[in-house]
C-alpha cells in the first residue's frame, strides 16, 4: 500500500513538472531588427521562434528595404511611417564605408538612424499599445540605435542578436554588456580569450579609443533625445 501511495506521488509530481513545462514554452517578444543581412541574421532567430510557438511582434519602418511588412502568420508587423524612402537607405548603405574612413564629421547616416528612433517615441500611441501586450522580451539589433531607451520605456529586458560596434562600445555603454578588456577581445579584433600581455594591452587601448570616438562623435548628438524621452 506504501508503494502504491507512492508511486502515485511520484506520478501526481511528473504530471504537475509537464503541466509547468507547458505553460512556460511559448512567449511574447517585440523584434526591432536591422537591415540587410541583420535582418537575415534575425529572421533565422525569428524562424526558430515562430517553430515553437512565441508570438512575435516586429517594429520596423516605412523605409525599410529588408523587413517584409506584410502581415505573417508567423509574427505582426507595427510599421512607423518616415520621411525618407528605400533609395534614401541604399544612398546611405553606399556612403557608409566611405563615411567612418573620410567623411565622419559628416553625420547624415546618424540623423537617419536619429530621425527614425525620433518618430517611433513621438508614437505614444504605439508605445501605449505594446505596453498592453505585455510583451516579455525586447530582441533587437544595434544597427538601429535607442533600442535599450525602448527596453526601458516599455519596462523590458531586453537582447541584442549581435555585437555590431567597434569594440562593442554601443553594447557596453549603452546595453550595459559585460565585457572587461582583459578577458573579452573587442569585435572586430581576431584575438580570442586566450590573450597574451601584449594582445590585452591592445584590445584595452583599442577599447579605449572606440569609446572616445563613440562619445564624441555619436553620443552627443543622441544625448538630448534620451533626455527627451526620459524626461531626464
Amino acid at each position: 500500500m506504501i508503494a502504491c501511495e507512492r508511486f502515485a506521488l511520484c506520478f501526481l509530481l511528473l504530471l504537475g513538472l509537464d503541466q509547468t513545462l507547458l505553460s512556460v514554452t511559448a512567449g511574447k517578444i517585440l523584434i526591432w531588427p536591422g537591415e540587410f543581412s541583420h535582418w537575415l541574421n534575425i529572421k533565422v532567430v525569428m524562424d526558430e521562434l515562430i517553430a515553437r510557438g512565441h508570438n512575435l511582434t516586429i517594429v520596423t519602418h516605412s523605409a525599410t528595404p529588408s523587413v517584409n511588412t506584410a502581415q505573417s502568420p508567423g509574427y505582426n508587423v507595427d510599421v512607423i511611417q518616415v520621411p525618407h524612402t528605400k533609395q534614401d537607405v541604399f544612398k546611405n548603405l553606399e556612403k557608409f564605408m566611405k563615411y567612418w574612413m573620410y567623411d565622419v564629421q559628416h553625420d547624415n547616416i546618424i540623423q537617419t538612424s536619429l530621425k527614425i528612433s525620433e518618430e517611433l517615441f513621438a508614437r505614444e500611441d504605439l508605445l501605449e499599445k505594446w505596453r498592453k501586450e505585455q510583451f516579455d522580451v525586447l530582441l533587437t539589433d544595434l544597427m538601429y540605435m535607442c533600442s535599450d531607451l525602448l527596453a526601458t520605456k516599455l519596462n523590458l529586458p531586453f537582447i541584442i542578436s549581435l555585437r555590431f560596434s567597434f569594440g562593442s562600445s554601443m553594447e557596453r555603454l549603452c546595453g550595459q554588456l559585460p565585457t572587461p578588456a582583459s578577458y573579452v577581445p573587442a569585435a572586430s579584433l581576431s584575438y580570442t580569450d586566450q590573450m597574451d600581455f601584449p594582445q590585452r594591452m591592445k584590445n584595452v587601448l583599442f577599447n579605449f579609443f572606440q569609446d572616445f570616438l563613440f562619445t564624441f562623435l555619436m553620443a552627443l548628438k543622441w544625448d538630448p533625445l534620451y533626455t527627451e524621452v526620459m524626461g531626464k
